[in-house]
This record gives structure tokens, C-alpha cells and sequence, in this order.
């Protein structure tokens, strides 16, 4: 299958960010990291936008539309 340079390049940045983001909550929860209940409230945060963007970004490069996915998760 072949996409855009564009297309791979989005993906690419929104999966390399989410991947950042889930490796800092993973850093927390199992080298015991201690956070403030606030700063844990912004790591969680910053994972689900981040993973949220790179689910956006995946759905485009399978060439769904974000509705269309949305209309399938509502379907099950």
C-alpha cells in the first residue's frame, strides 16, 4: 500500500509523540516515579490528546474518515 509523503510523514510525527507520551506514563507507573495528583492529571492528559491525534492520523492513513470510525465504534 502506497500513501503520501504527507500522509506518512502525520503519521509518523503523531505516533512518535504518542509513543513519548506513553512511555512517561509507563516511566510513573512502573519505576515509581512520584508525581503531584495535578502534574499526574496533565501526564494522563497529554497521553490521550497525544493518542487521539495518532488515532486521527491512523484513520486517515487507512483513508477513513473520522466519522465513519466513530459510526463504527457506536454500531458495537
Amino acid at each position: 500500500m502506497r500513501v503520501s509523503e504527507d500522509l506518512h510523514s502525520e503519521y509518523m510525527t503523531a505516533y512518535s509523540a504518542w509513543l513519548e507520551r506513553i512511555e512517561a506514563v509507563h516511566k510513573f507507573f512502573f519505576e515509581e516515579s512520584t508525581l503531584r495528583p495535578d502534574k499526574v492529571k496533565g501526564l494522563l492528559n497529554r497521553e490521550a490528546n497525544a493518542k487521539s491525534k495518532y488515532d486521527l492520523a491512523r484513520l486517515r492513513l487507512l483513508g477513513l474518515d473520522s466519522n465513519d470510525a466513530q459510526q463504527t465504534t457506536e454500531n458495537q
